[in-house]
């Protein structure tokens, strides 16, 4: 499984070479807030699994997680033209490569959020069982950091 550490590094290579390319902060910037900072939305499943008083429900949403927001970004890379010189869909591309790769999934498709919807976000879609199985789910707010 990918942690925030790999995503970090990734992320952090990818800043380095819109440095290199562009020379300027914003460029440089941006993969970070889609390459890295996109694992935010675990906190989504971390508060529901939480304020349900740990009840299992088999599902596990990230809601940010989804090849379809690549064209958006993709998109919005286009619109904003060298302001983000393409950063956001780097940095995208680059973290939901890496966790395709290195999280195990059951379903080569457990990625597209579309997918995931319709199924219901069952959390089988992923090898592990239910949210109780997840190390940092089990952990408090205040501990998450010890999952990085």
């Amino acid at each position: 499984m990918a942690r925030p550490a790999a995503h970090l590094i990734v992320s952090t290579g990818l800043a380095t070479l819109q440095w290199i390319r562009t020379g300027r902060l914003v460029p440089t910037v941006v993969p970070f807030l889609t390459g890295f900072l996109i694992d935010g939305d675990h906190l989504v499943d971390f508060a529901r699994y939480k304020l349900s008083g740990k009840k299992k429900e088999g599902r596990v949403i990230l809601p940010l997680h989804g090849w379809e927001y690549a064209l958006v970004l993709y998109l919005l890379d286009r619109f904003l033209g060298p302001r983000t010189a393409g950063g956001l869909t780097m940095g995208y591309l680059g973290h939901l490569a890496l966790d395709q790769v290195t999280n195990e999934t059951t379903h080569p498709l457990t990625y597209f959020i579309s997918f995931r919807w319709r199924r219901g976000f069952p959390s089988r879609l992923f090898t592990h069982p239910d949210e109780s199985k997840i190390d940092w789910m089990s952990r408090s707010l205040f501990e998450l950091w010890k999952h990085f």
